[in-house]
């Protein structure tokens, strides 16, 4: 039976820290405790070996390599099977570096096909293929976070923002901002902090956080804190107690990628292994076949381009009703 009792789970926090550049967003997620983090901007390099804000900072490691990012993951495990007590927490700075770096490499996969067909590059764009495979990686990402989560580590996603606009007359107004990731990547974090700075009157700078979500209860939507940081959410970790959670969302979500490439390859092969087949059926199949990729302007049917394939289809449909298979 998959059910179980309901009971207090110890579980790490899983946040969503976002703001402009110099907003304390650093200084933010070192203040939780035992910090293994990827850098992807070089900018927690600033930090280490700092008495005050880099004490917690355990391990680093700089790169903006998406299959890094997962196998840090696994690293990850392999410290905590070792030792439990070595990482309590796992950051992301930033999440946006990542997630740009996979719309770079659909868009650099899009040019060189573009440049393989003989069109122009500067032409070329996210297919929304790629955007497919964008939308799985960052999937299987955001549940790598949730089963580490499960285990006890807080995970502290680092993003930057850009302006939402609403047209208002002949002209856009911003209305607010919002993180640059993967679409919909918030709903998966326990607490959502937009951290900002002000004037202090002195000279000097405030650092606050604007709280948009916790689900701890801990502070209420809407709040503004002042010094943001693990202090705030110290208590009701710590004093929390209860079992962590056997999790495997990423490999629930391998087990659903590999059925559905399993049938898109049949979807694909299909077409092409079926002009394959009517055209070794008879002589005169393999004729009106090549009659009507001729008419249909198709240059090569094995490798048929998206708009080709639906002619295709026709074309194997037309020579299976007129020679059909004995």
């Amino acid at each position: 039976m998959g059910f179980r009792k309901p009971s207090t789970k110890k579980i790490g926090l899983k946040v969503l820290a976002m703001g402009q550049t110099a907003s304390g967003k650093s200084v933010f997620q070192m203040s939780f405790p035992k910090v293994a983090a990827l850098d992807s901007e070089a900018g927690l390099a600033l930090y280490e070996g700092d008495e005050k804000y880099g004490k917690n900072l355990v391990m680093i490691q700089n790169t903006m390599s998406v299959s890094e990012m997962e196998e840090a993951f696994d690293d990850i495990d392999e410290v905590l099977e070792d030792d439990p007590s070595q990482i309590s927490t796992f950051s992301i700075d930033s999440e946006t570096k990542f997630y740009q770096t996979l719309q770079l490499s659909a868009l650099e996969v899009e040019e060189k096909r573009a440049r393989r067909n003989g069109k122009d590059v500067m032409d070329a764009g996210i297919s929304q293929r790629q955007w497919g495979r964008i939308k799985h990686v960052a999937t299987r990402l955001q549940n790598l976070k949730i089963d580490l989560s499960a285990k006890g580590v807080h995970v502290i996603s680092v993003s930057q923002v850009e302006d939402v606009k609403e047209k208002k007359g002949d002209s856009f107004v911003k209305v607010g901002e919002k993180p640059v990731m993967a679409k919909n990547a918030e709903y998966d974090y326990d607490i959502i902090i937009h951290l900002f700075k002000e004037e202090d009157g002195k000279g000097g700078k405030k650092y606050k956080g604007l709280i948009l979500k916790d689900r701890t209860n801990v502070c209420f939507d809407g709040q503004i804190v002042e010094n943001p940081s693990y202090e705030i959410w110290k208590d009701y970790y710590e004093n929390r107690s209860g079992d962590k959670l056997e999790t495997n969302f990423a490999g629930s979500v391998d087990k659903v990628t590999e059925a559905l490439e399993k049938e898109d390859l049949e979807k694909e092969k299909t077409i092409v292994e079926k002009l394959k087949d009517v055209m070794s059926s008879s002589p005169e199949a393999q004729a009106k076949a090549i009659e009507l990729i001729k008419e249909a302007k198709i240059e090569n049917p094995l490798q048929p381009t998206a708009n080709q394939l639906k002619k295709l289809e026709e074309i194997v449909k037309a020579v299976e009703e007129e020679f059909p298979k004995k």
